[in-house]
């Protein structure tokens, strides 16, 4: 038996450009990454939150924010919810990116 998970063509992956990072002007939230709909990642808001908390820049929030963006984005693609993702998802975003 061959357990093995085949590989994504990501040659031929289109990944289109889903969600935004929103600047807010909110010192208190200078960034929010939202979906599609306009709704914000909670997941990622808390993200921020911590990194806010521990004493980043919001130009560290930002680029975290443009790097997640990226990382929703490809899941978007391959049709992985982001709290489903895997070892293999991430390997493959490395790839890809």
């Amino acid at each position: 038996m061959n357990d093995r998970v085949p590989e994504r063509d990501l040659s031929r992956l289109a990944v289109p450009r889903w969600g935004r990072l929103v600047e807010t002007g909110d010192r208190y939230e200078p960034y929010r990454l939202v979906d599609a709909d306009g709704a914000t990642a909670a997941p990622v808001a808390v993200f921020f939150q911590e990194l806010l908390a521990a004493g980043k820049a919001a130009a560290t929030v930002r680029s975290y924010g443009m790097d997640l963006l990226r990382w929703w984005r490809f899941l978007h693609a391959v049709e992985v919810p982001w709290n489903r993702a895997t070892r293999m998802d991430a390997r493959d975003f490395s790839r890809w990116i």
